[in-house]
């Protein structure tokens, strides 16, 4: 479409469900509004045309609006343009709800603008894609962090041998050079010279691998326990675990808030949580529990367990089950607690296995740093 000369197939464009669109102009002016959007926002579109689209966000995003629009037609820049996304949106009577929006561009005749599609989502719908998104995000997080890992004790095993190389070739040429009547001398040592190096440069190389993939301190903000407890859990049973395992807590109120990266606390519970519910599933029949509880450690730290009623774990592998290539399972790789490990250390925290005192299996504890200051509290 060009332009709105035509009002009769504009008016049935605009009336046609089940999506609700808005014609803006480049200034963020609405030009067209449907009857889908009438329903959706709670304005008659006499209303509401000629208004800026802003009175249909919410004063936060409002703001931003303008800015977003004017660049766009400046530098042709796509923020929001031409991608399904989730934003926020205000009805007529003040309350914010989200939406599903794509805006294209469109030829208003004379001047540019756009418009936009979109839909209400409903609040099963929207927890949905919030699981769903942090699903591939934690699946994310946990084959960087599997790289990483593998990346460091690759690292580690091979340090030794390359300064091994190094030092033996160095000896070596040493002896070679002492010897005078030795016959090709110089062309011996100029190659026991390019090998000594060369093992040099690739330990150089390791250990610039491994302080790559160790990366910086991680980004924390204040977290509630129950909350981390909570997400993991909802996102554990998602991902595909029998529906035999019920899950029970004690997550005291007055917790402190603790100060870590969301993302990554979520993942060593969910990476706990995963074979805890492995452990249980091995043992035939019945329906299982896994038992998650917290405590203040009185030292700083919330401690968090999570027990099983599997087998447990040997006390001969227990010491070294958070080691890299260390694992109890048939197919597993042994990276996902060594994971875990390297990230609650890196937040000076602990972490550990046992045998339950509750549960006939295994329990699971690692702490997490508290929040100092004022927000240190989960009420």
């Amino acid at each position: 479409m060009t332009d709105l000369a035509a009002p009769a197939i504009v008016a049935q464009v605009l009336d046609a469900p089940p999506l609700a669109m808005i014609i803006i102009d480049q200034h963020g002016i609405i030009q067209a509004f449907s009857k889908r959007a009438e329903q959706v926002f709670g304005y008659a579109a006499a209303d509401i045309i000629g208004k800026n689209i802003a009175v249909l966000t919410p004063p936060h995003v409002a703001a931003q609006h303008d800015d977003y629009l004017a660049n766009h037609v400046r530098t042709g820049e796509k923020r929001i343009i031409g991608s399904n996304r989730i934003e926020m949106a205000r009805h007529h009577a003040g309350h914010n709800f989200p939406v599903e929006l794509n805006v294209s561009p469109l030829n208003l005749g004379d001047r540019a603008g756009f418009v936009g599609f979109l839909r209400p989502i409903g609040g099963g719908e929207l927890q949905q894609r919030e699981a769903r998104t942090m699903l591939a995000e934690l699946a994310q997080t946990s084959r960087v962090s599997a790289m990483g890992a593998l990346a460091t004790a690759i690292a580690h095993e091979l340090n030794q041998p390359l300064t091994n190389i190094a030092n033996f070739t160095q000896g070596l040429s040493n002896l070679v050079g002492r010897q005078d009547e030795f016959k090709g001398r110089e062309e011996v040592l100029r190659i026991l010279g390019n090998c000594s190096s060369q093992a040099v440069r690739a330990g150089q190389l390791l250990h610039r691998l491994r302080d790559f993939v160790k990366g910086g301190q991680p980004v924390t903000e204040p977290c509630h326990v129950t909350e981390l407890v909570r997400d993991a859990a909802a996102l554990a049973m998602i991902n595909g675990f029998k529906r035999t395992i019920h899950m029970a807590h004690d997550l005291p109120a007055e917790l402190p808030m603790v100060e870590v990266d969301r993302l990554q606390a979520q993942q060593v519970l969910f990476n706990l949580l995963r074979n805890a519910f492995e452990a249980v599933d091995a043992e035939n029949g019945g329906r299982h529990e896994i038992f998650i509880s917290a405590r203040d450690t009185g030292d700083g730290f919330v401690q968090i367990n999570v027990e099983d009623e599997g087998p447990g774990i040997a006390p001969e592998i227990a010491d070294s089950l958070f080691e890299s290539f260390v694992t109890t399972k048939g197919g597993g790789m042994g990276v996902g607690l060594a994971i875990c490990k390297q990230i609650i250390e890196s937040y000076g925290g602990r972490i550990g296995v046992g045998k339950s005192t509750r549960l006939p299996g295994a329990a699971f504890h690692f702490t997490l740093p508290i929040v100092h200051g004022p927000t240190g509290t989960g009420d």
